[in-house]
């Protein structure tokens, strides 16, 4: 096996955990055989991507490759939500849809999108698209008013101040930048052998995170492969309030996020399945309120239960993000803050 490390990628930053799963989704998407997640040892563990062909030429070619193919007229992250709009079709929050033809007019075009993605049998694309959720038609306040971004993912962070939405003034840009690239400099770029910004244009407050980290100078490569990530996160939509949102806990648009590290070397369906389970989140709800974790006082934690499960299947520690809100009201901006480490016991 060949280990691949994200050298600069610390665990109590969440854009080192999307990244890890967002590269580990898209080199295997990719064809990379024998793909296995785990995390150094040591006082300052890092992600660590593993295969028999892991090297940075094969992993960043793949990487180039994967953007390339999303920075076409034709990908999904091209399409318009109307001809001759800017506003992205597979966005899940963007700015108001008045009327029921243009609502008719949205769903049509995104089924388009969906089949052919289906008959393609483009799983990955899928996975992103659907935890990333979509505009809610079916959600109204009691004014009678459409809760239209109640069908989103949590992690979905982007801003909307001036009409930005995230597959147009995210996806987009981090697809044409990373394609532009050649191998070595993507595989530069996740390792931290240097950090190029192009979207971000180096400034020092640059959003490129997207609300992974704190603002400032980003990889492109990695950012592109944190955003990817959340396709490990699948999302529930529910008639009677938010998505839920695999990996968040809390009411409201603050709460926290949550992700587990963990001994030994797992496989992606192996990450999917911890990240979804209820132990994790049970124990990451540890010390919380009902009202921090989004519970009823009824629906207790069994702490002790979910930490003896989680060691039996190599869960060392699960990291809690604090969610803040940041700029105005209109138009807030969400950042994951840095992680608190809470051990299962498992040495």
């Amino acid at each position: 096996m060949t280990d691949f490390v994200l050298s600069t990628a610390e665990p109590t930053t969440m854009l080192s955990h999307m990244a890890l799963y967002g590269l580990a989704a898209i080199v295997e998407d990719g064809g990379l055989a024998g793909v296995r997640l785990s995390w150094t040892a040591g006082m300052a563990p890092r992600p660590v991507l593993s295969a028999p062909r892991a090297t940075p030429e094969v992993i960043g070619e793949i990487v180039r490759r994967h953007a390339a193919r999303h920075d076409t007229p034709e990908s999904w992250p091209s399409r318009e939500v109307a001809t001759g709009e800017r506003r992205a079709l597979m966005s899940p929050r963007i700015s108001v849809i008045s009327s029921r033809e243009d609502w008719r007019s949205l769903q049509g075009r995104r089924h388009q999108v969906l089949q052919r993605l289906t008959e393609e049998r483009a799983l990955l694309d899928l996975r992103l698209i659907a935890a990333l959720g979509e505009p809610s038609y079916w959600r109204f306040n009691r004014q009678g008013q459409r809760l239209q971004d109640d069908g989103a993912s949590r992690l979905e962070m982007q801003p909307r101040n001036q009409g930005s939405e995230f597959v147009g003034n995210r996806i987009r840009p981090l697809a044409a930048a990373v394609a532009a690239r050649t191998a070595t400099a993507v595989s530069d770029g996740l390792l931290g052998r240097g950090v190029r910004d192009e979207v971000g244009k180096d400034a020092p407050a640059s959003r490129t995170p997207t609300g992974f980290a704190s603002p400032g100078p980003t990889d492109n490569a990695l950012a592109w492969c944190a955003l990817w990530g959340i396709s490990q996160f699948p999302l529930a939509l529910r008639t009677t309030g938010f998505a839920a949102t695999t990996g968040h806990i809390g009411r409201g648009t603050a709460g926290r996020y949550y992700v587990p590290v963990w001994h030994g070397q797992w496989r992606t369906a192996r990450l999917r399945t911890i990240v979804a389970s209820g132990q994790l989140r049970r124990f990451a709800e540890a010390g919380l309120s009902p009202d921090e974790a989004g519970r009823t006082p009824d629906d207790g934690a069994n702490g002790d239960a979910a930490a003896q499960w989680l060691a039996s299947r190599g869960v060392t520690a699960v990291v809690r993000f604090p969610v803040r809100r940041f700029g105005s009201d209109s138009a807030p901006e969400r950042r994951a803050m840095l992680g608190e480490l809470i051990k299962t016991g498992r040495p």
